[in-house]
């Protein structure tokens, strides 16, 4: 695991966090609600096949994240989940494919089924307490501030910065640079901290914020940089 050396650098002045699967969750995930759909029609046990596709396809053609409406968001993600059921190549289920996928495009826009993950409150009591300033940047539309809502997470993040209201997608540093001037912290005093390699910490590096990649499940062993399994590993490195 990469280690920081915070104080080398003087004390971070603040930290900014990645959204989804850093702060909060779908549950159940959205692999096994789809499995559990294909299989009430009859088909194969799936979930690895589905997950497997769905990030293929995110991380190839694209992810649903930027809608106007929630019939929008629906229809994107049904679309979007469709293609990824399809090329999961499993069979028997062409003629429900459709409606399997607009069902689980539904869950997707439940905020009810978002659960925060158990070390979030906690973390943030401690910054709030320490009087880090803190703030989301997330590659989400506007369903994400009715997520934060649902889950109370609203209340401790006064800063909120989407690509949809951007128009700008990590790992464009602009995205980042907002947030960076709307907290008012110094970028080389800041941590990210995000569950992507890619969209969150090349986009902290592009940025000149300190990375910190949040790998609860271990996907990324190798990664050189800081990796923490627990966001509770941030209050060390911040003297909190």
């Amino acid at each position: 695991m990469g280690t920081a050396h915070a104080r080398s650098g003087g004390r971070p002045s603040g930290v900014l966090f990645d959204a989804a699967e850093t702060l909060f969750t779908l549950t159940p995930p959205l692999s096994e609600i789809i499995a559990e759909l294909i299989s009430r029609h009859g088909g194969p046990p799936a979930r690895a096949r589905i997950e497997h596709a769905i990030e293929h396809i995110g991380g190839t053609v694209g992810w649903p994240d930027d809608q106007p409406t929630h019939a929008a968001r629906v229809e994107a993600w049904a679309a979007f989940l469709d293609s990824a059921i399809r090329s999961s190549g499993i069979e028997g289920i062409d003629r429900c494919r459709a409606e399997i996928a607009e069902k689980a495009a539904v869950a997707v826009t439940e905020t009810h089924r978002y659960s925060l993950f158990s070390d979030v409150s906690a973390t943030l009591s401690r910054m709030a307490a320490a009087g880090v300033p803190v703030g989301v940047v997330s590659n989400f539309d506007d369903l994400l501030f009715d997520i934060l809502r649902a889950t109370g997470l609203d209340r401790a993040f006064p800063i909120v910065i989407t690509s949809y209201r951007t128009g700008v997608s990590k790992p464009d540093p602009l995205i980042f640079q907002e947030a960076i001037a709307a907290a008012r912290v110094h970028p080389t005093h800041t941590y990210y901290v995000g569950d992507s390699v890619y969209s969150d910490m090349e986009g902290a590096r592009r940025s000149g914020l300190r990375g910190a990649l949040i790998d609860r499940n271990e996907a990324h062993p190798d990664y050189s940089g800081v990796r923490i399994k627990s966001l509770l590993e941030l209050c060390p490195l911040l003297g909190v």
